[in-house]
């Protein structure tokens, strides 16, 4: 076992990723990858490798098939948890089926518009979907993903009914709002929003899914201001198979902090819409479970769970 460790890695690592490039998923793993290959104890790139597909079951499924030796690893966001959570029966894996290295950052949810819709603010929008049941049509980054998870929470509180229409990804997503095919992106984070809602931009805030304003966007209300208590972040995370051998661990985690701790990669996520964070494998562990456990009692409440 010592000696699996002393030579890792001994070839290039490749982390897996559940959905289609484009995205925040996306930039956030390649921010991470990007540096974290320098502190790795032995020089290898670390390569990224899209596989999209059932709410990022595809990728899951792919990584727990390879020998867990810390080769393949798995870019894990709440997606995942969410899937499993309403299709656990469906799938040949399980929630704890991963082990979560660390937390890297997190971009609070949003609901975002065309600039040029009639929906100038949430009251707008709500008083809309209250009057006409079904008729709004949300995107969503697919079927049991997080922010299908998200629209139905922010449905059960504000008493409203849409029509979702999903898409393979965050950045297909998008291109529906800006083209006019959907009303509005109702979950996805700030990050995978991206330039689209900063000045000049062609999308609109009308609330973020957090306790506090966000600083870039000081006049963007939050749903809690609003009187509902809704509160969801997309959060990045470096995940292995279980079964990797521990020693093979502890590396990944000290390779995940120093990257985490970087002074460029803070700066970079911030940039990016994400909120830099270093959490690391209890933290990150308890995390997944959260959301698991979030998604299961939503889905279970509106009978969706398979």
């Amino acid at each position: 076992m010592f000696g699996i460790a002393q030579d890792y890695p001994a070839r290039p690592i490749t982390i897996y990723l559940g959905f289609p490039p484009g995205g925040a998923g996306g930039i956030s793993a390649q921010i991470f990858a990007d540096c974290a290959k320098k502190y790795l104890p032995k020089p290898q790139p670390i390569l990224l490798n899209y596989k999209p597909g059932a709410a990022h079951a595809v990728a899951a499924d792919f990584v727990l098939k390879q020998t867990p030796d810390g080769y393949s690893l798995y870019w894990l966001l709440p997606d995942l948890m969410v899937k499993v959570a309403k299709d656990a029966k469906t799938l040949s894996f399980g929630f704890d089926d991963f082990i979560p290295i660390g937390i890297l950052g997190a971009s609070p949810s949003v609901i975002t518009v065309k600039k040029e819709s009639s929906y100038r603010t949430l009251e707008d929008f709500i008083d809309d979907a209250k009057k006409n049941p079904g008729k709004i049509s949300y995107a969503s980054s697919g079927i049991g993903s997080f922010t299908h998870m998200v629209a139905e929470v922010f449905q059960m509180r504000t008493g409203t009914k849409m029509n979702q229409i999903p898409f393979a990804g965050a950045a297909q997503a998008t291109t529906a709002v800006l083209g006019g095919h959907v009303a509005c992106w109702l979950g996805g984070s700030i990050a995978a929003n991206g330039a689209h809602i900063k000045p000049g931009g062609g999308l609109r805030v009308l609330t973020i899914f957090a306790r506090e304003r966000w600083s870039e966007f000081p006049d963007v209300p939050t749903c809690f201001e609003k009187g509902y208590n809704i509160e969801h972040s997309v959060w990045y995370s470096l995940a292995a198979a279980k079964g990797t051998p521990k020693p093979i661990l502890d590396i990944l985690q000290q390779v995940f902090k120093q990257t985490a701790d970087d002074a460029q990669v803070k700066e970079t996520l911030t940039q990016m819409g994400y909120k830099p964070l270093n959490l690391g494998m209890e933290e990150a562990g308890k995390k997944v479970k959260e959301e698991f456990e979030l998604a299961k009692e939503v889905f279970k409440r509106l009978g969706m769970t398979q």
